[in-house]
């Protein structure tokens, strides 16, 4: 039984896909090496594609599936290094207390938001046109739970965009002239995207379960 839904089910090929990407990045974490931060990346990245192959594009064939998961995918990339980075992010705000480190830990902070752009615009199209693919043949309707949950799950994403912005735009240029006033609405403003970001991995698995209807 479990042979079969494994091998002959795209859901199973999925997950032994993910398990397979999830071994490769366990062993390249267990050998510190700082030439490999490429491959950890790449293989964490492969890690999150096979979960587009387990959602609702899974139930859809020909070109419009091909479609949706392939918009899935970029979707599940953006999602997981915006707010997988975010932990990173505060580490590196925790460094720039210490002298030695604070050159090193402003440029890091402005790459990290420099990529942080490509990665909120590819997150909120995607999202769009994941919402296109799944209510489109349903249609909108505000009785829908599902759909109540998925706009739930919106206005959380343009509430962590918004959080991005300030950090971007407004704390984070102002942490070399004014760092006693930028570190902590900087570091509380991050805290509260991890904490929306959780709050919206929890929407999307019980929208993954839950009939588009």
């Amino acid at each position: 039984m479990l042979a079969t839904v494994a091998l002959q089910t795209r859901y199973g090929q999925a997950w032994i896909l993910r398990a397979a990407a999830m071994l490769l990045v366990l062993c390249l974490f267990l050998r510190p090496r700082p030439d490999w931060t490429w491959p950890r990346a790449l293989a964490s990245g492969l890690a999150l594609l096979p979960l587009a192959l387990s959602g609702h594009a899974a139930m859809e064939e020909g070109r419009t599936g091909l479609l949706h998961a392939l918009n899935d995918m970029l979707h599940c990339l953006a999602a997981g290094f915006w707010l997988g980075s975010l932990p990173v992010f505060l580490l590196i705000l925790r460094r720039w207390t210490e002298p030695a480190c604070r050159a090193d830990a402003t440029r890091a902070l402005m790459r990290f938001s420099t990529a942080g752009h490509v990665a909120v615009a590819v997150l909120l199209l995607s999202g769009v046109v994941n919402a296109v693919l799944i209510l489109s043949p349903e249609g909108l309707d505000i009785a829908s739970a599902y759909q109540q949950w998925l706009g739930l799950k919106i206005l959380l994403a343009l509430a962590m965009t918004v959080l991005a912005i300030m950090n971007r735009y407004w704390w984070v240029p102002r942490i070399r002239r004014q760092p006693e006033i930028a570190l902590g609405p900087l570091r509380r403003n991050t805290v509260l995207e991890v904490c929306v970001g959780v709050a919206i991995l929890l929407i999307v698995s019980a929208l993954g379960l839950s009939a588009p209807q």
